[in-house]
C-alpha cells in the first residue's frame, strides 16, 4: 500500500529569490524531499489546497509546481486519487560513472545536438600555458540526459581533420572525448581537467531544469599530443545535486607524478 503520509515536518521556508517563479522554488523543494527519500516512491502528496495553507502561497503556486514536476515525470497526478511520487531521480551511482568515465554509455544516457559550428577557434581560456591551438575547430554544443532528465551541458571543441575522420552522427550516439581517444590512439598524451563550481545563469537554468543561480560544477578538459597540440576541448557544465566525482589512484603515483594532483601555475596575461 503506498505510504500516504502528508508533509509533518517543519513549515518550509521559500526565500525570496530574484528572476525565479514561486512555483519554480516549491518545485525546487519537492524535487530535493523526493531526491532524499523524504517522499518516497507512491508517497502520497498533500492535496493543493492544503499545501498551499502549509508552505503560505496561492493555490495556483501549488499546481504549476505539481505540473512542473509531473512533466518531468516525478509526479503522477489522478482526479479522486491524488498527487502520488512515480518516479526518482537518476541514480547517483549510474551517473557517477556516466560523468567520469569517458566510455561509459548505458542505455538511460542520451545526447541532444544543439548546435554543429564548423570554422571555430578555440577559446582562449580552454588553452594551457603550453598548449597550442590546432588551427579551425568544430565546435559541439549538446544536452546530456539521463533517463529523460538534463544534467550535464557541454560545449565540445575538434579539431576540424579530427571530428571530419568520425563516423557521421558520432556526437548523437557517443562522447566526443572517447570516440577522439579511440580515433588518435597513442597520439593522446595527456589530459588536463579542471572543475570548478559557480551560480548557473539563465540560459544554462533554463537547459538543465533547475532554478536561477543553482551551484553547477563546471569541468573544462583539454587532451593534447606530445607537442601540446589541442586534439579535443571542452567545457562541460553539470547540475550540482547530480555531479559527483571520485578518482582511484595509487598511492606510487603521488610521488612518481605529482602533476596528477598539483595544479600547473596559469600563465598571466
Amino acid at each position: 500500500m503506498a505510504d500516504e503520509r502528508h508533509m509533518e515536518t517543519a513549515r518550509p521556508e521559500l526565500p525570496a529569490e530574484r528572476g525565479v517563479a514561486q512555483y519554480q522554488r516549491l518545485a525546487s523543494l519537492l524535487r530535493h524531499r523526493i531526491a532524499k527519500g523524504e517522499y518516497p516512491l507512491g508517497t502520497q502528496l498533500p492535496p493543493i489546497t492544503q499545501l498551499a495553507d502549509d508552505v503560505g502561497v496561492a493555490v495556483v503556486t501549488v499546481r504549476q509546481a505539481y505540473e512542473l514536476l509531473s512533466k518531468e515525470g516525478l509526479l503522477r497526478s489522478q482526479r479522486g486519487v491524488g498527487t502520488h511520487v512515480a518516479a526518482l531521480p537518476a541514480a547517483t551511482g549510474d551517473l557517477e560513472q556516466v560523468i567520469n568515465n569517458p566510455f561509459a554509455a548505458p542505455q538511460p544516457l542520451a545526447f541532444e545536438i544543439l548546435e554543429v559550428g564548423r570554422r571555430t577557434l578555440l577559446p582562449q581560456e580552454l588553452l594551457g600555458p603550453d598548449d597550442r591551438s590546432a588551427g579551425e575547430y568544430v565546435c559541439v554544443r549538446k544536452l546530456h540526459t539521463y533517463s529523460g532528465e538534463p544534467f550535464c551541458y557541454a560545449e565540445i571543441y575538434v579539431p576540424t581533420p579530427v571530428f571530419e575522420s568520425l563516423p557521421r552522427d558520432i556526437a548523437m550516439k557517443r562522447k566526443l572525448l572517447a570516440a577522439v581517444l579511440d580515433k588518435l590512439g597513442a597520439r593522446c598524451k595527456r589530459l588536463r581537467q579542471r572543475v570548478t563550481v559557480i551560480p548557473a545563469d539563465f540560459p544554462l537554468c533554463d537547459m538543465l531544469k533547475i532554478p536561477f543561480a543553482s551551484p553547477v560544477a563546471k569541468m573544462s578538459r583539454r587532451l593534447v599530443d606530445g607537442k601540446g597540440n589541442v586534439l579535443y576541448a571542452g567545457a562541460t557544465w553539470y547540475r550540482g545535486d547530480r555531479y559527483v566525482s571520485e578518482i582511484d589512484l595509487p598511492a606510487s603515483a603521488l610521488k612518481t607524478v605529482p602533476g596528477i594532483t598539483e595544479p600547473q601555475r596559469r600563465a598571466v596575461g
